[in-house]
């Protein structure tokens, strides 16, 4: 590939040229990175160097009842069964009552790190909260005005270097508020320079978000867990194992990065189809995993009487308005989908389908494995592969699944059979 040096100082018409003449594109390679002309001029405002974009497959999760509302949630996603495997969970806790859900209010924290303070200059930084509240209230007036703002601060030196750390705690309303946050560290610098007598190295938000939480719970009967298990095993047996599981996740640090990552399959592609900041989402729910000193599993599943109860904690910096999530059409149309909820409903929602997809992932693993639901979608990538399109390709890949056969070979063989009428 030839040099692109110097490549983000053209215009998005030559940066495509050039990047179509210093790589042997395949047509459709080069079709499916150029999106729409719109596609493209929301790129191009959105990310540095824009060329196009890569298309994400969204699919509706359907049946979910939430605090008593029904919700189709959107999701954004590359993994085969990750809409299924939700849309799965949300029908059997429905017939069980459906999910109730919590939040906390959305306080984030602006953090300013000093150098050079001593004892003396800590103590005075205790006492200069009103002070900050004062310089502030420029910079949050809008938060203010909806009901957010300023909520407090808090001093700490950190034990492992000679630093001491200012928060500043912001109510930022239904934003996720990164600007805003960084806009008031920033504005605090001078004065806490001033009462500290040190020197601020640095001024951001903290991604951590343990102050926004989001919670869900579900009660499943066993009964309806029943239906489609393994041949000697009933739906006692099959919370039984789901509760062990989860005790697995909860004992062993391996164990619980893949539960959790099945969590995040969930609330990463609801964050993705609502244009959040996928990163600092995961960051946070890694984080809060963590927080005992041992990396633990996020959810909690325990068997109470005849029930199956799943509880899920997490911190979720979901957001309804700023950055690209009501600016980009697309993620107006998933929060339009979604009855365009603010912050907090937004991360209740979230919760919710983070302790579905969870529910999913664990319920295959103790009964049935993991694979079947991902062979069957393989079978359909197979059958495209292979030329095959629309409902011939559901037709190939039915056929697939059903003979065992998952290989390109195959794929082309049935297409073949198929297309001269032959079983």
């Amino acid at each position: 590939m030839t040099s692109l040096s110097g490549f983000h100082r053209h215009d998005l018409d030559v940066r495509r040229e050039l990047l179509r003449r210093a790589a042997a594109f395949e047509p459709d390679e080069w079709d499916a990175i150029s999106g729409t002309p719109l596609d493209r001029d929301l790129a191009d405002v959105m990310v540095e160097a824009a060329v196009g974009c890569t298309p994400v497959p969204v699919g509706i999760a359907e049946g979910f009842l939430v605090d008593g509302e029904d919700f189709a949630i959107p999701m954004a996603v590359e993994e085969p069964s990750v809409i299924a495997a939700a849309g799965f969970a949300a029908r059997i806790v429905r017939a069980s009552g459906g999910f109730r859900t919590w939040a906390t209010e959305p306080v984030m924290r602006a953090q300013v790190f000093l150098e050079g303070v001593d004892d003396e200059g800590e103590r005075r930084l205790g006492g200069c909260e009103p002070r900050i509240r004062d310089v502030l209230a420029p910079v949050l007036s809008s938060l203010q005005q909806r009901g957010g703002g300023f909520r407090g601060m808090s001093v700490a030196r950190l034990a492992a270097c000679p630093v001491v750390r200012v928060d500043l705690l912001v109510d930022v309303r239904d934003a996720m508020g990164a600007n805003r946050l960084n806009t008031a560290a920033e504005a605090a610098r001078p004065l806490l320079e001033e009462a500290s007598g040190g020197r601020a190295l640095m001024c951001i938000l903290s991604n951590e978000a343990r102050e926004r939480l989001a919670g869900a719970e579900c009660r499943i009967a066993f009964r309806r867990l029943a239906p489609g298990l393994p041949d000697g095993m009933d739906g006692r047996e099959a919370a039984r194992r789901i509760a062990a599981a989860s005790g697995i996740a909860n004992a062993d640090p391996s164990r619980a990065v893949t539960h959790n990552k099945g969590i995040m399959n969930g609330i990463s592609s609801l964050a993705l189809a609502t244009m959040n900041d996928t990163r600092a989402v995961e960051a946070a729910a890694h984080a809060w995993a963590a927080r005992s000193g041992a990396y633990r599993a996020l959810s909690e599943w325990v068997v109470d009487g005849e029930t199956l109860v799943g509880r899920l904690e997490i911190p979720l910096p979901l957001a309804s308005v700023g950055g690209s999530v009501d600016f980009h059409p697309a993620a107006r149309a998933s929060l339009r989908l979604l009855g365009f909820p603010g912050a907090t409903r937004l991360s209740r929602i979230g919760a919710a389908l983070g302790l579905a997809q969870n529910f999913s992932a664990v319920y295959a693993l103790v009964t049935r494995g993991i694979q079947e639901g991902h062979l069957r979608k393989h079978a359909a990538r197979l059958a495209w592969a292979a030329g095959a399109r629309g409902a011939e390709a559901r037709e190939v890949a039915d056929r697939l699944s059903r003979d065992g056969t998952l290989d390109a070979r195959s794929a082309r063989q049935t297409l073949s059979r198929l297309r001269e009428g032959r079983p």
